[in-house]
């Protein structure tokens, strides 16, 4: 177990440590080579082979299965999130996260990637992004937010932490969208091994269009503010591409989304063919070329007003697809909003699942 751990903001001297563990990030220009060590699935990435994985979460614990020798005193990360405060957790409190790795690498995945966990899973994520939420906005220092967490996450994994009744109500639009899904009222297709249809009527729209449309926010919480989240989509179809077709009065919507963990470094998970990172995670090129001709072949079918996209460079709206990920492409009007299209589900499906497949 590590003794201490830091939260190191950019311009912050390093610690003063022989030895030190950036887990969850890079330690950018007080990385030693050769001392320190990278636990992390952050691009570009400097974990040792043995150790990678999907979530860094997972690598600190692959990092405990098999610990390197040495004098390993801190542990430094330098944001706050799920995967972070997770990460951070595994090595400075090994005892009690091995007793629930699984959990614990299930909500570090629902937060980075939009996955899908278990019910104790559901509840650590949800209640940990809630108190970075509540903690952030009210001005508590990153540090003192992580020791918070650390002695709320047993609790809030067995169902004793004091606030468990009310985080698994505010799970409530999760668990809809899963019966949603399960008794036929959004219509999930699964069109390939790597890509599904979902189907949303107008009667689950209810009139609230921007709901059904809006792209969640990295390690959002979940709430009502989103009508169909991707983590229950990540329940059937977690490496696949998704098409989403929102019913309206004024026509079909449609979004096709990325699996939620294309931006990290993953170890085991499929990874879209023609999809390359540059130096970091913030930016990609997308070269799928028969995902970018159903797109332009769709333009070319299209009557209604507005156009066919992709996140690829050259496209039209590029920056504002690449900002939103991981929506791939959309339909969209002039102003880059999403627009009504003249096109059947049936034929925009048929289109991508070609080319997906």
């Amino acid at each position: 177990m590590i003794n201490r751990f830091l939260i190191l903001s950019f311009g912050e001297p390093p610690p003063a440590a022989e030895k030190v563990i950036f887990c969850d990030g890079s330690g950018g220009q007080h990385y030693r080579e050769g001392t320190d060590l990278e636990l992390s699935h952050w691009r570009p990435n400097r974990t040792p082979r043995n150790f990678r994985a999907d979530t860094s979460t997972e690598i600190c614990f692959r990092f405990l299965d098999s610990p390197l020798p040495g004098d390993w005193t801190v542990a430094v990360n330098n944001h706050l999130d799920v995967d972070g405060i997770l990460s951070v957790y595994v090595l400075v409190h090994s005892h009690p996260a091995l007793a629930h790795r699984r959990e614990i690498v299930e909500a570090a995945v629902m937060g980075d990637f939009g996955g899908w966990g278990s019910p104790p899973a559901q509840r650590l994520f949800q209640g940990l992004t809630q108190l970075m939420n509540a903690r952030s906005a009210g001005g508590v220092p990153t540090q003192a937010i992580y020791e918070e967490a650390f002695e709320r996450i047993a609790g809030l994994i067995d169902g004793t932490d004091p606030e468990s009744a009310a985080v698994d109500a505010s799970l409530a639009p999760l668990h809809q969208n899963v019966r949603w899904v399960e008794d036929g009222t959004i219509i999930r297709s699964a069109l390939g091994e790597r890509f599904s249809h979902y189907v949303i009527p107008s009667s689950v729209v209810a009139g609230d269009l921007d709901r059904a449309l809006r792209v969640p926010k990295f390690n959002e919480v979940i709430s009502a503010a989103i009508l169909f989240w991707p983590q229950a989509r990540a329940r059937w179809d977690a490496e696949r591409m998704c098409l989403v077709s929102t019913e309206s009065p004024a026509g079909w919507h449609y979004d096709l989304w990325f699996p939620g963990y294309l931006w990290a470094d993953t170890e085991n998970l499929w990874t879209l063919p023609g999809m390359h990172h540059r130096d970091g995670m913030e930016a990609y090129d997308l070269t799928n070329s028969r995902m970018l001709a159903a797109v332009n072949d769709l333009q070319q079918q299209e009557t209604a007003a507005g156009s066919w996209v992709a996140a690829n460079e050259g496209s039209p709206f590029y920056d504002l697809l690449q900002g939103s990920f991981p929506l791939a492409a959309r339909f969209v009007d002039r102003e880059g909003q999403p627009a009504p299209s003249s096109l059947v589900p049936e034929r925009v499906a048929a289109a991508f699942g070609a080319a997906l497949n």
